[in-house]
């Protein structure tokens, strides 16, 4: 089988893994590492039309890289790789040990099932590949956000409400949860709906018609 059929086969793979639920329970996907790498920083998921897969994807792979493959990762997004600069913000982002760096609540009410669901199961994967820190995962997911990364700008959101020391600048954060909202990131829209509820601002109404289409069904 040659390279590009085993990439192939294995975004056929990824794209049928939905709907997304990130849970305690579930398995990891073990994946062929090099391959997955090569998948996601060639695009191979298009994080603009399945933002869901590619977050599903990238948490996935996150969960199996070694010190090799992070400096793979490093230096790739070093070149401009979006791709690349996406997963590094996520990697600094993510706690050392469990209960750290938590944006959502389950005390927040939403309006559908699926993001009930998400968020009442959601969990951020430990690690131990590098120290967590904000500030560098921020200065990654600015630079994959400027691209329009649909994950890049969620975690930037989720990183800015993270601000310590000051208020978070709420407006900010808002303004990217809402781009990647719109194109249907389910963990955007949770945001949006939370930093929209303390700005008390009301949420756009295309957004809105995708939280209702999600909860009937049409």
């Amino acid at each position: 089988m040659t390279f590009q059929h085993k990439l192939i086969s294995l975004l056929t793979v990824v794209l049928a893994l939905a709907p997304l639920q990130l849970t305690a329970e579930e398995a990891v996907t073990t994946m062929n590492v090099p391959v997955a790498i090569e998948l996601f920083t060639s695009g191979g998921i298009d994080p603009d039309t399945h933002p869901n897969q590619y977050e599903k994807f990238a948490v996935d792979l996150v969960k199996q890289l070694e010190q090799g493959d992070l400096k793979e990762f490093a230096t790739q997004a070093e070149q401009g790789n979006v791709h690349a600069q996406t997963m590094m913000g996520l990697v600094y982002s993510l706690p050392n040990q469990e209960g750290e760096g938590r944006v959502l609540s389950n005390l927040v009410m939403v309006p559908s099932p699926k993001m009930k669901n998400y968020v009442e199961n959601f969990q951020l994967p430990v690690t131990d590949l590098v120290e967590r820190d904000p500030q560098k995962s921020e200065q990654y997911l600015q630079k994959a956000a400027a691209k329009q990364n649909t994950l890049a700008e969620t975690l930037l959101a989720e990183s800015i409400m993270q601000t310590e020391g000051e208020r978070p600048d709420f407006e900010k954060s808002r303004e990217y949860f809402e781009r990647a909202a719109l194109k249907q990131h389910l963990r955007a829209q949770i945001g949006l709906l939370q930093v929209s509820a303390i700005l008390e601002e009301d949420v756009a109404p295309a957004i809105m018609k995708q939280i209702f289409s999600e909860m009937t069904g049409q």
